[in-house]
């Protein structure tokens, strides 16, 4: 028997193909949707979380199971050396944020400087840092894995003004006097080989690298009109109390150091109750740290706001009287004694720092056309007015 070609039937099938296909296809998409909701696909962390068993680990420090939460991660940043990501951890029935900080490999030597914060301090100034959870090593070839305690930023909390320094100042001279001078050195051992000190061979030769260099700017500056025409009322005085440097007030160095945080803005300032009277201050991004005049830390505060903040340059001088005078009287509840005016100690902190480096700074800038000078005219006003009641321009 010859079976004889039906073109309906035939394309009858191909319809009903094309439809079984189709429904067929939806149910298992659907499928899938639905096992997805219950069970997430693993990301990059997630696998790691496991491999690693950073579970267990936790556990340990919370005294509680503890489970990642899968679908709840944020990349908050990323940069070319590193990553940081918000987490969320089950612990006891409810919902504990956290934070993953990778650095990636090579280290640069700013980062490994705050990766050994992490590391070595943490123990010693555990009360101003956030709580190191773990820290895992080889994550993805060399690369490390930070997770801390997330600490909301200042930013974004408060609009920030000057009668917010008193509720960080505590705070700071805190972190000061744990490492003030000879309880530094007591703990040699955690920092000598990483820690950065002012008093060193290696930071003595870059600074005095950077003096010279900011001599060369300013004879360049002088060069270009438009840069001579806002220096040339301050070059000559310029020139004068530069020779001086590049130490210009070894009383500040006398004065103490200790661990500095040296990038106290308010992203890097955290607290969890702002909404209290007493602050429970935290610092983040430690890559500045170093062991120099504790000093730096309250022009790191104060000075660069004023600096940026023109709106309250005419308190300027009643906040920094009030704040000086704060700090010192914490730092004597520790039993450290500040010889000399707390003010007058502010003001050289503030240019020596300006001298030694956010001068060199500006003038580079304004010079290679890197970023504009913004500061520039400040910083030559401060030089003028405090530089003659300190004594430089003699």
């Amino acid at each position: 028997m010859v079976n004889e070609y039906d073109p309906d039937g035939y394309e009858r099938g191909r319809a009903d193909g094309y439809t079984k296909g189709m429904r067929d296809g939806y149910n298992k998409g659907l499928e899938d949707a639905k096992d997805a909701s219950v069970n997430p696909p693993l990301n990059a962390i997630s696998l790691k979380w496991r491999e690693y068993q950073c579970a267990d680990k936790f556990a340990a420090h919370f005294g509680s199971a503890v489970k990642l939460n899968d679908r709840n991660m944020e990349e908050l940043k990323e940069t070319a050396k590193s990553a940081i990501w918000k987490l969320e951890i089950a612990v006891n029935g409810n919902s504990v944020p956290i934070i993953l900080k990778m650095f990636k490999a090579p280290i640069a030597d700013q980062d490994l400087i705050e990766l050994n914060m992490y590391r070595e301090a943490s123990g010693i100034l555990s009360d101003l840092m956030p709580a190191i959870f773990m820290i895992q090593e080889r994550m993805n070839g060399d690369d490390t894995w930070v997770f801390m305690e997330y600490v909301p930023q200042l930013k974004g909390q408060v609009i920030f003004t000057p009668d917010h320094f008193d509720r960080i100042i505590p705070a700071l001279a805190k972190l000061h006097a744990q490492t003030y001078n000879d309880r530094f050195y007591s703990h040699w051992d955690l920092f000598a080989d990483w820690l950065p000190r002012y008093d060193s061979e290696t930071t003595s030769l870059e600074r005095q690298k950077t003096h010279k260099e900011t001599l060369e700017y300013l004879d360049k500056a002088m060069e270009r009109p438009e840069l001579r025409q806002r220096l040339e009322t301050s070059s000559d005085m310029l020139r004068r109390v530069l020779k001086k440097g590049p130490i210009y007030f070894p009383e500040l160095v006398q004065a103490g150091k200790s661990i500095i945080h040296n990038d106290l803005q308010t992203p890097n300032i955290g607290c969890g109750n702002v909404e209290e009277a007493d602050w429970n201050i935290k610092f983040i991004d430690w890559e500045g740290a170093r062991f120099a005049p504790c000093w730096f830390d309250m022009f790191n505060l104060i000075g660069v706001f004023f600096a940026y903040r023109k709106d309250w340059r005419s308190a300027e001088e009643s906040v920094i009287h009030r704040c000086a005078h704060l700090y010192a009287a914490e730092m004597l509840k520790y039993g450290i004694r500040f010889d000399g005016d707390p003010v007058r100690l502010y003001k050289m902190a503030y240019l020596q720092r300006v001298l030694e480096r956010s001068l060199h700074l500006q003038l580079h800038w304004a010079t290679d056309g890197q970023k504009p000078a913004f500061l520039l005219e400040g910083y030559l006003e401060k030089i003028n007015v405090w530089g003659k009641e300190l004594g430089l321009h003699a």
